[in-house]
């Protein structure tokens, strides 16, 4: 009787061990947020991408791309580590779309001058920020989401990084200039 106790005290005991031993090493693990997430830091970074021909392309990704710009040819295509880039420029803007490896767009990145930003957008930041240039907009559009616009501003001492989403707008960055 005892022999049966000792041996299942212990059998509980090990299996709690094992388990809280587990548990602490899942929290010390890296946790990787979910592929369909897409973060600023990564919209404006290079992947690490190498370029490729449409031949090597997802189908579904170069037929979506031409339905949406037929006009377009001098396009660059590049095959990343889980996505399908391709960059171009087209009436002055630069455009980047990416598609994931089944050729679902992921997102679509425009950048361009202020000249081309809509012109509610524009007066809410020239009426917020008076005194700065908007140098560079990046609009950043994603299926199933309203557009964001990430603007910069340059001012006689400061550079200020704006995100504009649903007409609020947000300062994710102000530095002042080096001389």
């Amino acid at each position: 009787m005892k022999k049966n106790f000792f041996a299942g005290y212990m059998g509980i005991l090990t299996a709690l061990v094992m388990a809280t031993g587990a548990h602490a090493q899942l929290a010390f693990t890296n946790v990787r947020p979910p592929k369909d997430l897409v973060t600023y830091v990564q919209m404006i970074t290079k992947d690490k991408s190498a370029l490729t021909y449409r031949n090597n392309i997802s189908t579904r990704a170069v037929r979506d791309f031409m339905e949406k710009f037929e006009n377009v040819s001098n396009e660059t295509w590049y095959n990343a580590e889980d996505r399908f880039v391709v960059m171009f420029k087209l009436d002055d803007v630069d455009y980047r779309i990416d598609y994931d490896s089944q050729g679902n767009c992921i997102q679509t990145i425009r950048s361009y001058a202020e000249t081309k930003l809509a012109n509610d957008v524009r007066d809410m930041i020239r009426s917020s920020y008076r005194g700065y240039h908007m140098f560079l907009v990046q609009e950043v559009e994603m299926p199933l989401h309203p557009i964001n616009y990430f603007i910069h501003l340059e001012g006689k001492r400061r550079l200020i990084n704006l995100r504009v989403y649903n007409s609020d707008i947000e300062e994710l960055g102000n530095f002042k200039k080096s001389e």
